[in-house]
């Protein structure tokens, strides 16, 4: 009888621990019981935005003592900045450092320096240093040895693949005649000096030779407008020349703007911009140094280019940045509208564009120059990468990807099929902080977004959750994610999501060819 009496006891008091677990705590949620102890984390909640680490080193290629190579050498790197100020700083340090017993210094007797404008431009993989007029004074082989070592150097970076060098923000030429272009300039390190030198002198016009018949490839950078007159992007093309005349190098260069981007996402669908001129491109020389190259189009060429979608701001931006990054020479470039001169841009975005003389220069586009990042919105209940374009120097920015990803789908990328991931209504201001700390990404979120995901329900919650996640860990190189909401960790929200802990970055949520 006593064993009978324990027997029901214990089946009772098992009955009331189960109830109590199915038991739902609020009208609104409900919150399955958690099988496991409440995870704990090593981590306070962000209150700003930080990017916490440990100094590591930079590897600078300078020329070595026998002048035969590019030889590394190593300074203590700079931790807590962006990609964008991380590629600045490494300049600065590789210009400055001083010759040693394995090395000499970039320079030599030459006191190198950044420009004070724009020194330092990423976006797109691509690395735009504008040196200092004084950079001149190395003659063309030195220029084109710094070129090598930038490029070396900077391309140790994540995701840099070339560099392009100005001087006094003008593209610099390799030889007499000033019409040999450097290019896009790729990593070189232990490759032979000397070597590289004679190849690149083997592109020159023969002396007595006409540039106009002299071919030329090289490897360059292409820059196209965003869909609906979001700024410019770039990407690296190779571009066969017929002539190193500027006027030559300039048709061909519009001739591949025309094609559109090879791989770019989110860029505007490109004009046939030569069958649009009524004149070959026209190079003429500047009182106060530098060439001008002017574009001639027909008359009501600009309300062609809006029924296209084209905005004439970025068209305009994107031609000026292609032309002057790599014509030797070229201040700026001048478009002329049947018989007027283009005097005045505007943009929605950006505001009025100075064209001072009717004269397009490089430096009055700067803000146009955006980066890309990739957020994971949702396409037919699987995670489906997406790019935006971001202000170039907040690419590589924790926030800067959430605010994209909480803006949502374009119209374009809404007829691809693409839905947002995150709580309507949720925008950059509930992101209340958000750090990198290792190989973690620690994200406190508002009240107000917590209450979002409450209302998307129990089925959107793990995309939702994951669309963040991955966005975060892609973009960053971190492999997981831990989320706060107000300073604190909650356990469950919508009900699906256990949100205490850690979260991984989850391959298998993905479409197909991104799983």
């Amino acid at each position: 009888m006593r064993r009978r009496r324990l027997l029901a006891l214990t089946l009772a008091m098992m009955l009331g621990l189960s109830g109590c677990a199915a038991r739902p705590v609020g009208e609104d949620e409900e919150k399955p019981a958690p099988t496991l102890p409440r995870a704990s984390v090593e981590w306070t909640a962000p209150d700003g935005d930080f990017i916490y680490g440990e100094p590591g080193l930079w590897t600078l290629y300078l020329p070595s003592r026998n002048g035969l190579n590019l030889a590394a050498q190593h300074v203590q790197s700079t931790p807590g900045i962006l990609r964008s100020e991380e590629a600045e700083a490494i300049a600065r340090e590789l210009l400055a450092y001083p010759a040693n017993q394995q090395v000499d210094a970039l320079g030599g007797g030459v006191q190198l320096a950044l420009a004070a404008e724009n020194p330092v431009e990423y976006s797109g993989g691509v690395v735009t240093v504008n040196l200092a007029s004084s950079a001149l004074g190395l003659g063309y082989r030195g220029v084109y040895t710094l070129g090598l070592a930038l490029a070396s150097t900077l391309c140790e970076l994540e995701n840099v693949r070339c560099v392009n060098v100005l001087v006094a923000g003008q593209s610099v030429s390799l030889d007499t005649g000033g019409m040999l272009p450097m290019g896009s300039v790729t990593a070189h390190p232990g490759e032979n000096l000397p070597v590289l030198w004679e190849q690149m002198e083997a592109r020159k016009t023969p002396v007595g030779s006409d540039a106009a018949q002299t071919p030329l490839t090289s490897y360059m950078t292409l820059y196209f407008p965003l869909d609906n007159g979001q700024g410019i992007i770039c990407e690296n093309r190779t571009l066969t020349f017929p002539g190193q005349t500027p006027g030559l190098m300039a048709s061909a260069i519009l001739e591949a703007l025309s094609q559109g981007a090879m791989y770019l996402t989110g860029v505007t669908e490109m004009p046939d911009l030569m069958s649009q001129m009524i004149y070959e491109p026209l190079t003429s020389e500047l009182a106060d140094g530098g060439r001008m190259i002017t574009l001639s189009f027909r008359e009501g060429v600009e309300a062609e280019w809006q029924a296209a979608g084209v905005d004439p701001a970025c068209l305009a931006a994107a031609i000026c940045y292609s032309l002057t990054t790599f014509i030797p020479g070229t201040a700026g470039v001048a478009i002329r509208v049947g018989d007027r001169p283009m005097t005045s841009l505007r943009s929605e975005k950006f505001g009025e564009v100075p064209v001072l003389g009717g004269l397009l220069r490089r430096s009055g586009f700067g803000n146009y120059l955006m980066g890309q990042t990739t957020v994971y919105f949702i396409r037919d209940g699987r995670l489906a990468p997406a790019e935006k374009s971001v202000d170039r120097g907040r690419a590589d920015s924790l926030r800067a990807q959430l605010a994209a990803l909480t803006e949502g789908p374009d119209a374009r990328e809404r007829a691809e099929g693409l839905e947002a991931a995150l709580p309507e209504g949720t925008g950059e201001e509930d992101v209340l902080g958000v750090a990198l700390e290792g190989d973690a990404v620690l994200v406190n979120l508002s009240e107000s977004f917590r209450s979002g995901i409450q209302r998307m329900g129990r089925e959107a919650e793990t995309l939702l959750c994951y669309s963040m996640v991955n966005t975060l860990c892609l973009n960053s190189g971190a492999r997981r994610v831990c989320f706060f909401f107000e300073g604190e960790q909650v356990e469950y929200i919508a009900g699906t999501v256990y949100w205490a802990g850690v979260f991984d970055y989850n391959t298998g949520l993905c479409e197909e060819s991104f799983g």
